[in-house]
């Protein structure tokens, strides 16, 4: 299904909105030196997250739409993930289990601990995927590869970027991580709720 129409202005109006209020988290960031205040970046991301997740699930549910319903277990895995990192007790238990292979493998417990972390997400993201792109239909194929690659942009933002700003607190790259990862999810969002509302008008047409 394109987004064409009312639903293609629906996508643009939502995405122009959601990117507006990610550039007004980050001029709050910006304002802030030299400390940082992620804070309303971190409240769209969740905000985000869950409009994107609600709308993959309905137009899955819409489409009986197997791919798309795991792709929205995907970005939930993800929103997940990115909270419990920033929990005390997981990371006392991270650090646990990671602390008597620092000695076995000689290099540090954070290091393995961030290895660890990013090698289970990736497995477990990489078999989500490889099973939303195996199960999509005929109809649901361009719409599962398209929000496939807005989930491929933002784990680079939560992959690759974040580990880079794990490495030292380089507030450039923290912001980078939590800018990036904002902007994405706000163009899945908004392309979510355009699909949400060529749906209704779909079966509007057939009921």
């Amino acid at each position: 299904m394109r987004l064409r129409g009312r639903a293609l202005g629906v996508a643009l109006v939502v995405s122009v909105a959601l990117l507006g209020a990610a550039v007004w988290a980050a001029s709050v960031d910006f304002a802030s030196e030299p400390e940082r205040n992620a804070a309303p970046l971190d409240t769209l991301a969740i905000l985000y997250k869950l409009v994107a997740i609600a709308a993959l699930l309905y137009v899955g549910w819409r489409w009986h739409s197997r791919s798309l319903r795991l792709l929205a277990l995907l970005l939930a895995l993800m929103a997940i993930g990115s909270l419990l990192v920033d929990m005390e007790w997981f990371v006392q238990v991270e650090h646990s289990l990671a602390e008597p292979l620092e000695r076995v493998l000689g290099v540090s417990s954070g290091f393995i601990e961030l290895a660890a972390l990013f090698l289970g997400l990736a497995a477990v993201a990489g078999a989500l995927v490889w099973a939303a792109y195996r199960g999509a239909t005929l109809d649901d194929r361009p719409v599962v590869l398209r929000v496939i690659g807005i989930l491929f942009v933002i784990g680079i933002f939560m992959g690759p970027v974040n580990a880079i700003a794990s490495t030292g607190i380089n507030r450039e790259w923290l912001f980078a991580e939590d800018f990036g990862q904002v902007v994405s999810l706000a163009v899945l969002a908004g392309y979510g709720v355009g699909l949400v509302a060529a749906t209704r008008a779909r079966v509007a047409r057939l009921g």
